[in-house]
């Protein structure tokens, strides 16, 4: 088959195919991974890029903003290297935060793959792994140096030989060097799975290379994204999101700038990098939330690649907050970077009302060190704990789901695998999602405490974006409540959270450490609200009676949560 004999059915099959040898990538990494963060948070992403680091596909789990850092890490890798040094059975590997995904948890593995001694492609993974060593108590931190490991970017495979000098490095500056090396390699494998499965399918059908089908798919997903921001009033559009999280008030200003078919945003005016707390974002990170937030307001069905962001700039001054120059700390740096989204929703909701959604309650990473007092060895485990949605014109919010990151919520089955404790309760919190004409998602509530009989000490760190300004309302809409932090069933003071948050011993059965999450933010008037709505939300447990009242105007009776439809109509002013 020729270049041009690519059709447009045949186009469609093969589209879904590469998106499915993605998932093949993304099934393999899950199944051979060691680590929660992977196997049950799905914190990780895989795609397939082309011979010019431009992304052709993604798995359909794989976390939005890593589809956006890998082909750039990829294009790091061609300038590096030089295309013409790349052969068959290398294998590139780096967490550097400012090449790659804002952080050094994340380690991407960049394979590339050859047919008949000509590079086609790469295929990628980054995964979130369970330790790189440095400092416990990240608040603390006061540049990337304490973050831990820092991998530039090197070959992990040389040839087919494995480069075990990187390796030994790797392991030797880690707690759990079992963990962190098996998930290494169960990287590799879900490379080699899409590499092996793309070569496949480009013999099914006689194609040379990826480029003919990369083009095509590149070309469409840019033309329907232009016309996408076609649609839209030329003009300028901004917001202004407060940030606290830290011990002073933190700013994102935000300008977005509709241009005939192009689109452009800038967060010149933002709050500079802050010296300490861990909080500061790199531009590959800020980018990625910035094209998510986009993509999926804009242009939500059509699979991801690279040619739906070519008409759309973005921009953050060097040395501010979303654009942290090294060695800034950044290993927190979701606290802040889950406000980008909620920046560029609130820009847009002046021009597209019917499908922004209003603030969402943001992720609580929790992180659990453990010692017995018998011996010196570490148990460890990540739980990632997710706030509620905002509501839409539409819907009201998903209770307890990770917006923007999509990851996936660890069982507490599993984390009490991992680590000495006790989880003594996980639940939603009433009348926690902003009121609405639709209501905001939920916040959930946990708990925890050393297993009884448990010999020894642990230490949790808790990371719990807006906890002092609550995910925002749109159209009338109330706010979520905000995260809180708790110690021994009582909400740390402000001060506290700043110096102690990231470090809270447990020492005996007795003492607690827990969380609450931020909710999602209402939509609309919440008196617009159905009262049959209203009555379903009681019954279900998620609002009560006194703020369906005074929050909704209607009145429930509280033996039969019936309608009072007189003492609602009088409540909400209506005859």
């Amino acid at each position: 088959m020729t270049e041009k004999a690519i059709d447009p059915l045949t186009l469609e099959i093969l589209w879904g195919r590469l998106i499915t040898v993605a998932d093949q990538m993304s099934t393999t990494l899950a199944r051979t991974a060691f680590s929660t963060t992977i196997t049950a948070s799905n914190d990780y992403g895989c795609v397939l890029i082309d011979a010019d680091a431009q992304c052709v596909a993604h798995a359909h789990r794989s976390l939005p903003i890593f589809n956006r850092t890998m082909p750039y890490t990829t294009a790091i890798v061609l300038e590096k290297f030089g295309r013409e040094n790349i052969r068959p059975g290398d294998v590139f590997i780096s967490n550097d935060p400012w090449e790659n995904a804002g952080h050094n948890p994340d380690i991407t593995v960049i394979t590339p793959f050859f047919k008949a001694g000509l590079l086609v492609g790469f295929a990628a993974s980054i995964a979130h792994h369970a330790d790189v060593g440095g400092a416990v108590d990240t608040n603390q931190v006061r540049d990337s140096y304490e973050e831990g490991l820092l991998i530039p970017l090197v070959h992990l495979y040389r040839a087919g030989e494995i480069n075990q000098t990187a390796l030994d490095f790797i392991a030797a500056n880690v707690r759990l060097p079992t963990a962190v090396i098996g998930d290494i390699h169960a990287q590799v494998a879900a490379n080699q799975t899409g590499a092996e499965r793309c070569l496949a399918l480009l013999d099914e059908y006689g194609l040379p290379d990826l480029r003919a089908v990369a083009a095509e798919i590149h070309s469409r997903s840019e033309r329907t994204m232009r016309a996408a921001i076609a649609a839209l009033p030329d003009g300028v559009y901004r917001s202004r999101v407060l940030v606290d999280e830290l011990d002073q008030p933190l700013e994102l200003v935000c300008r977005l700038e509709v241009r005939a078919d192009e689109l452009f945003i800038d967060f010149s005016g933002t709050s500079p990098q802050q010296p300490r707390g861990a909080i500061n974002v790199t531009f590959t990170f800020t980018h990625g939330q910035i094209c998510y937030a986009l993509k999926a307001t804009l242009l939500p069905d059509v699979p991801g690649n690279d040619g739906c962001y070519r008409p759309i700039q973005a921009s953050a001054p060097p040395g501010c907050i979303l654009n942290a120059q090294r060695p800034a700390s950044v290993s927190q740096r979701h606290r802040i970077g889950a406000h980008i989204f909620g920046a560029v929703i609130q820009a847009l909701a002046e021009v597209l009302p019917e499908r922004v959604i209003a603030g969402s309650g943001f992720l609580v990473s929790t992180r659990v060190f453990a010692n017995a007092a018998a011996d010196d060895g570490i148990s460890h485990s990540y739980l990632f704990s997710a706030g509620g949605m905002g509501a839409s014109s539409r819907n009201s919010g998903i209770s307890t789901v990770q917006v923007p990151a999509l990851a996936g919520a660890v069982p507490v089955e599993l984390f009490e695998i991992g680590v000495p404790i006790l989880t003594r309760c996980r639940e939603f919190v009433p009348d926690s999602g902003g009121a609405g004409r639709q209501r905001g998602g939920l916040a959930q509530r946990m708990e925890l405490s050393l297993l009884p009989g448990f010999a020894g000490r642990a230490t949790v760190s808790v990371h719990a974006a807006g906890q002092h300004v609550p995910p925002f309302g749109l159209f009338g809409g109330e706010g979520g409540a905000p995260a809180e932090i708790l110690r021994d069933g009582a909400v740390l003071s402000r001060a506290e959270k700043v110096r102690h948050a990231s470090a809270l011993p447990l020492a005996d059965a007795a003492a607690t450490v827990g969380f609450q999450t931020a909710a999602g933010g209402g939509y609309g008037p919440p008196t617009t609200r159905t009262p049959e709505d209203v009555q379903a939300d009681a019954r279900d447990g998620l609002v009560s009676l006194e703020k369906a009242a005074a929050l909704y105007g209607v009145v429930l009776d509280p033996d039969t949560l019936e309608i009072d439809r007189n003492a609602t109509a009088e409540m909400r002013g209506r005859p």
